[in-house]
């Protein structure tokens, strides 16, 4: 059995990673389809926010009201801005490859994550954000640097505040109507980032983000995503009460992938956890010259301009002759 797969940006606050595995093997039986995400029952234990109030029956919000009443929902932006980190582990799994391990994300403010995930069957899987360089590795790529879409991505998905302040995330957000997903009742939007763009729903009866259907890049290409996220969790910290979500079911490229929560610890995370590591560091490094290459030459050093020289003195005038004396006739 051959295994291939790809890093996938993170779409979740505790979901930092998504693996994709694609398994192809000419005497592995095809895989079963996907499950349709669950129909959980709303959050009894999450009441309607009152912050925002929601718009009358057949009245439609508009998308900047639904954004502010998800923000009050998972404690509000004052709360979120005072978490200077995070520490968020649990378990990730993929029910249909019998595949499962811990999850460890480590989240800073204002935009550094790291994320480990132990897979079995694959090994360790890390990704992480500096706040500049964007980076992975993994059992089947190795080290590499995150270019293009995928460091747009995990760039945006670093930010502590982006869930907190979506408005700054987005270019463009637009309501879109209603409808049924992961069995929610939801407010149905429209997000654009420069090119790409993504659908949020938000369950109407709590203001709570139920999920996301975005384009992912990946070492694979453009991956569609489909994000439940089932429940939600109250937290207690030094600024006060915030909510994350605690049980996810993302879909993508045939595969589902649960995430679960098991615990969030705040403002201990040590700032090693953020350096670059050194396979990491290597690759940027300029690569060395190969061996009968003639290494380029060192531009030569500026030399100081030479010294102005003085003037030359003006010449004496010369003095003048005396006038010829005429010659006496006789």
């Amino acid at each position: 059995m051959q295994l291939r797969f790809a890093l996938l940006a993170p779409v979740l606050l505790v979901s930092a990673i998504a693996v994709t595995a694609t398994l192809s093997a000419q005497d592995k039986p095809a895989d079963k389809p996907a499950d349709k995400p669950a129909q959980p029952s709303a959050d009894k234990s999450l009441p309607p926010v009152t912050a925002k109030t929601p718009p009358a029956t057949g009245e439609a919000p508009t998308a900047i009201a639904v954004l502010e009443r998800s923000v009050a929902a998972i404690g509000g932006i004052e709360a979120w801005s005072k978490v200077k980190s995070m520490e968020v582990k649990g378990q990730l799994e993929m029910p249909g490859q019998g595949i499962k391990g811990p999850t460890s994300s480590f989240i800073a403010a204002p935009n550094k994550m790291v994320t480990v995930i132990l897979l079995s069957g694959i090994g360790e899987i890390k990704t992480g954000f500096d706040g500049t360089v964007g980076w992975s590795a993994d059992p089947i790529s190795g080290p590499r640097l995150l270019e293009g879409g995928e460091l747009e991505m995990l760039t945006r998905e670093a930010d502590v505040l982006k869930d907190a302040d979506p408005v700054k995330r987005w270019d463009k957000v637009e309501f879109a109507g209603e409808g049924e997903f992961g069995g929610f009742s939801c407010w149905k939007l429209t997000a654009t980032k420069g090119a790409s763009q993504s659908t949020l729903w938000f369950e109407k009866e709590t203001g709570l983000q139920r999920g996301l259907e975005t384009i992912v890049e990946s070492q694979l290409g453009k991956v569609p995503v489909s994000t439940v996220l089932i429940s939600y969790r109250e937290f207690e910290g030094p600024f006060g009460k915030i909510k994350l979500p605690v049980r996810t079911e993302a879909s993508q490229m045939g595969q589902k992938m649960v995430n679960t929560v098991e615990s969030v610890a705040f403002d201990g995370v040590d700032a090693k956890v953020f350096e670059l590591p050194t396979a990491i560091k290597a690759l940027l490094e300029p690569e060395p010259a190969e061996e009968g290459e003639t290494p380029a030459a060192e531009p030569a050093k500026p030399t100081a301009p030479a010294a102005p020289t003085a003037p030359a003195a003006p010449a004496a005038p010369a003095k003048p002759t005396e006038p010829v004396q005429p010659k006496k006739e006789g």
